[in-house]
């Protein structure tokens, strides 16, 4: 209760700000108050609590440095067989890959993660960012790595968390602290994005700021999809391919949302769609041979 009535206290601000003050969207307003209420705390801190629990494979025919794919879950948190079936089509295309777990290092078992991150009460898009941030900087001092071809691949709040990284662009992220006079954060051009059934929802930042640059994009949007909303997301990519800038746009109009996981429960596996994974996989290897 008191954390809906601050929710709507915020909102309400936010409605009156942005009336008030007509260059920011109420929705922007909301956001920046989140951003400013979660402390910031150095990079470094951030790092310090992901490492641990990131799992990076390389392949294995051939010698590094290696491209590399870092995957991010969705907001239940990675499940081994559903990351590993996607790690195995990157290793295929001879990429190195990192898995960043990140509600486990939070506290999160699947039921936590499902019932405080899948509802938004905490890790929104804009705070994981950070983890995006901080799992560049790993890659960046990881000599396995090719650091001129890092691609980010997200799923559902994975891919929010991604659009929200580019929206910050050079700026920190909510709840990391801006570097020190002088330092700067790792200043990495990212070689590639891929968002499988993304979240683009009111509170995604990617709605109201600009990106300062736009890699090569592969979008892979669930037509029919009952957990986000489908609509922004394809109105959202196909503006930036209006714009020209490198966007590969896939929909499928009859997916489901994770409709590529052959690892649901039995409640929910009528979901998955054997065919149009596999041609999302397909595409995914596409791309990521295209950037080699």
């Amino acid at each position: 209760m008191k954390l809906r009535l601050m929710i709507g206290a915020l909102v309400g601000a936010a409605v009156f700000l942005g009336v008030l003050f007509s260059f920011a969207h109420p929705w922007l307003v909301v956001l920046n108050a989140f951003d400013w209420a979660s402390g910031a705390k150095p990079l470094s801190a951030r790092i310090a609590l992901l490492e641990p629990a990131v799992d990076v494979q390389t392949p294995d025919d051939g010698e590094g440095p290696f491209p590399l794919a870092i995957q991010f879950h969705g907001c239940a948190g990675p499940r081994a067989p559903f990351q590993q079936q996607w790690a195995d089509v990157a290793l295929s295309a001879g990429y190195a890959v990192m898995i960043v777990d990140s509600v486990g290092p939070r506290g999160f078992d699947r039921e936590g993660a499902l019932d405080k991150v899948c509802t938004g009460k905490t890790l929104l898009g804009q705070e994981r960012a950070g983890d995006v941030l901080a799992a560049i900087a790993m890659a960046a001092r990881d000599e396995r790595i090719d650091r001129t071809k890092i691609v980010l691949a997200g799923w559902s709040h994975g891919g929010w968390s991604i659009m929200d990284y580019f929206a910050y662009g050079d700026k920190a992220p909510a709840g990391v602290a801006a570097p020190a006079a002088g330092a700067a954060f790792p200043a990495l051009d990212i070689a590639g994005a891929v968002f499988v059934y993304p979240y683009c929802g009111p509170a995604a930042r990617s709605r109201y700021q600009a990106w300062e640059k736009t890699p090569p994009l592969l979008a892979i949007v669930a037509g029919a999809d009952t957990m986000v909303d489908p609509k922004p997301c394809i109105a959202f990519f196909e503006e930036r391919k209006t714009a020209g800038d490198p966007v590969n746009l896939v929909v499928y109009p009859n997916a489901e949302h994770v409709f590529d996981d052959p690892y649901l429960e039995p409640d929910y596996i009528e979901d998955f769609d054997a065919g149009l994974r596999d041609d999302a996989v397909e595409k995914y290897r596409s791309f990521l041979l295209g950037l080699r």
